[in-house]
């Protein structure tokens, strides 16, 4: 689907990862930090870890749930996730020492970043830009991060962390721009150099679209990471489908976002025909 295709998926394993942190660090978000050596050494930005939210003895709830990484650290990775449901809030209980089931690293990764990155996350769709933001072939990059409020601002002290400028948006105004991040990303664009520029970003589907229209708009490339319901994680389930541009027949118009992606450049998705899911 894209030209950062992995040439070898093999690298994807299944394994049990000690849990080395656990802390709820926002309402409902929770960061958890696992030891996994041979992710640790293969991951990239824009990967997903496939986890399992429950023992491996019981059924419920049957499905694993896909995680984007945030960081890598020696042998351990570590990623943030919201509690939405059955899976994530049995998760958010685990303690430190707890051994979690784990598939990865799974899905196509960022390409290399552009000579002035613009990262664009929102929600949950933060954490895969800072661990994009870690790699050692940046140059001049800068975070937007959207948010519902303050206390939603997500991995702000990782972007800092990395000397990495990060400004905020949120939609009631309790800090940095009292608006939506894609109003911050506009500002960007109008002042970019096309040649140098492109933008990478991860959240809610509106945003994408949105993210996809600016970028359309002013001629700038942009990859977005994304997120839809994982069942499978592997292309088996045909569970997590995105529609795309160019192509004639139904089953072609789609493309598995857990191994076509989930990264894929944003002029190859069909916006128009992709609904919203309900919240």
């Amino acid at each position: 689907m894209s030209d950062n295709h992995i040439k070898n998926p093999a690298i994807a394993r299944q394994f049990l990862a000690p849990i080395i942190a656990h802390a709820e660090v926002a309402p409902s978000h929770f960061r958890m930090r696992l030891e996994a050596p041979h992710l640790a050494r293969h991951a990239v930005a824009g990967q997903f870890v496939h986890v399992l939210p429950r023992d491996g003895s019981l059924t419920d709830p049957m499905l694993r749930r896909a995680f984007s990484i945030l960081s890598i650290d020696g042998d351990t990775f570590e990623i943030l996730y919201r509690v939405m449901g059955r899976g994530t809030k049995q998760m958010s209980g685990w303690a430190v020492g707890r051994e979690v089931d784990v598939i990865g690293p799974l899905g196509q990764p960022f390409a290399p970043l552009a000579e002035n990155a613009l990262l664009v996350g929102g929600g949950v769709g933060v954490p895969p830009m800072a661990m994009l933001a870690s790699r050692p072939d940046r140059q001049q990059i800068t975070a937007l991060i959207g948010a519902r409020s303050a206390d939603d601002v997500l991995c702000l002290e990782d972007f800092q962390r990395l000397n990495v400028p990060a400004e905020i948006a949120t939609q009631d105004g309790s800090m940095g721009h009292h608006g939506l991040v894609t109003e911050l990303l506009e500002q960007h664009l109008i002042q970019a150099e096309k040649d140098k520029t492109a933008v990478y970003s991860c959240g809610p589907l509106p945003m994408l679209r949105a993210v996809a229209a600016l970028c359309e708009r002013f001629d700038i490339p942009c990859q977005v990471s994304l997120e839809e319901n994982m069942p499978c994680g592997v292309g088996i389930c045909n569970g997590c489908v995105a529609p795309v541009v160019g192509h004639g027949d139904d089953y072609s118009r789609y493309r598995r976002i857990c191994i076509d992606g989930p990264v894929c450049w944003s002029n190859e998705i069909d916006w128009t025909h992709w609904e919203t899911p309900s919240p």
